[in-house]
């Protein structure tokens, strides 16, 4: 995806959130796009195959969950960060 691309889709924020359970690749792990925080420009992926123990506000072991990537967008100038170029989309380009 080239960046102007992506400038487009990061004006319209419904298109933007359109991409919340697309199925990606990123950094040879499959996840899901599961979340978009668009006030810290962030993407949440939830991993479709690793689980993590995530601990109760005591900090003792509770529940498996599938492990997480919290990955900013976009750079304080509005700009794409480079992670667009590590994901790949695998249910096709956008």
């Amino acid at each position: 995806m080239g960046h102007q691309q992506l400038q487009a889709l990061f004006s319209n924020l419904d298109d933007l959130r359109a991409l919340v359970g697309r199925k990606v690749r990123y950094l040879n792990d499959d996840y899901e796009i599961t979340d978009l925080l668009a006030d810290e420009d962030m993407l949440v992926l939830s991993s479709r195959s690793d689980d993590v123990v995530q601990d109760d506000c005591y900090g003792r072991a509770h529940r498996m969950v599938p492990k997480q990537q919290r990955l900013r967008f976009r750079d304080p100038d509005g700009k794409p960060t480079a992670i667009w170029d590590e994901i790949i989309f695998l249910d096709g380009a956008l």
